[in-house]
Order: C-alpha cells, then structure tokens, then sequence
C-alpha cells in the first residue's frame, strides 16, 4: 500500500494546483477551520453523530453545528439523516450576527480498509434553506479519504483527502446549477486513544462564484479533535 501514496498525493496536488489554470480571475484568503465531532452507537444497529465547526476569516465567522442519527447497514456501511445549522458573523464595528442558513443532509458513510490504509467514502445530499430566497436548493456532495499509518506503532498517520460539491439546482437569488467547489486536504494525524485523535493540516477550498467578479480560493489551517466511538 505504501507504494500507492506517491500516486495519491501527486493526484491530489492536481487538484489543489487546478484552480490556476482556470480563465476567471481568482481572490484568495487565509482561514482557520477547527471541527470536533463525536460519533457513536446508541443501541445497535442506531447511530449518533454530533459536531462543532467554528470558521475565522479576515472578513467574517461562521460556526456549522450538526447532528444526524444513522443506522448501521453493515460493519462499514451506514446510512444516516441530519440537520445542521450555519449562523454567520460579519466584521463591520461589533461583530454582528447578519444572516444564518439551515440545512437537512442525508449521508451514505461506507468506511472499508485496504490493507493499511483506513479509507472513507462519503456520499451526501443537502437541502439547503438559505437567507433572502424562499426556495431550496439542493446539493450533493463526495469526499474520498485515505489515513496511512506512518510511525509511532500506528499513532501517527498521513492523512488525504478530497470533497467535490455541485449544485443540483438553480435558485432565484441564490446558487446556480453546476460545480460548487472542491476541498483537498493534506496533514497527519495522532491517535491520542482508543477514541480520540488530533488532526492537522492544510485545506485548499476552491468556490467557483459564477454571479461574483471572482471565483474564491481559501488557504486553511485545519485543526479537528474526532472521537469516534463506532
């Protein structure tokens, strides 16, 4: 497996570097993302999945808090229904809270490993209810990820990973049909337990704005605390 990651993070750097060759001109910003989340049994085969985002920017904040039950398909596979919700915070004087979007999501989570890779393939589906317009748009989402074990008996791992989102509709005032953005990350992890790890790295978040003057590029420091109880 190890023979593979040279491969994979070369394919991954075609992504982060793709942006560029684009026409349109590009804006870009440095954030920095934090996530922990939670997720276990209730009683089998029902699942819970909790988590906290906050988002710092030069310009505003937002904080993305969810919650999904699911049910468990087999050992690797789940299928889960969720709700999250968006409030951001613009800095203009005070900070003030200027607008929130609310969002039902349902999720496929399959979790096989190949060999010492421990791999994650997330398909969702977003309803989204967003400020100024009366109709919802719906998104759908992928994200493949890889963790390779690399030292420390296990606890330190290379993590990638990669998440496309593409707009299935087009709303008045809001998101039109088409490609929304992409995410690629790159950064290792450290098991601090059976259940909790610490995750760092960096997060290229590419946003194509087709009613703006420039599409957005965000150079991310990413840092997530998961407990995984599953």
């Amino acid at each position: 497996m190890r023979s593979h990651l040279p491969r994979l993070l070369v394919l991954l750097l075609c992504v982060v570097a793709s942006p560029a060759a684009l026409a349109r001109p590009i804006s870009s910003e440095a954030q920095f993302w934090y996530t922990v989340s939670a997720q276990g049994p209730i009683a089998e085969p029902f699942l819970y999945y909790l988590e906290a985002q906050p988002r710092f920017g030069e310009d505003d904040a937002r904080a993305i808090l969810r919650a999904a039950g699911g049910t468990r398909v087999t050992q690797d596979l789940s299928l889960w229904l969720g709700y999250g919700w968006i409030p951001v915070w613009v800095w203009d004087g005070d900070p003030a809270l200027r607008q929130n979007e609310s969002r039902l999501y349902q999720q496929l989570l399959f979790t096989p490993r190949l060999g010492e890779v421990r791999t994650v393939v997330r398909a969702r589906l977003e309803q989204r209810f967003l400020p100024g317009t009366t109709e919802v748009s719906h998104r759908a989402r992928v994200m493949l990820r890889g963790a390779l074990p690399v030292a420390a008996e296990g606890r330190l791992s290379l993590i990638v990973w990669d998440e496309a989102f593409v707009h299935l509709n087009s709303v008045d005032s809001g998101p039109r049909r088409g490609f929304d953005m992409n995410r690629a990350f790159v950064g290792v992890g450290w098991k601090l337990g059976d259940h909790s790890a610490v995750e760092v790295g960096y997060l290229n978040v590419f946003t194509r704005r087709p009613t703006a003057e420039t599409d957005q590029l965000i150079h991310t420091l990413s840092v997530s605390t998961p407990f995984n109880f599953m």
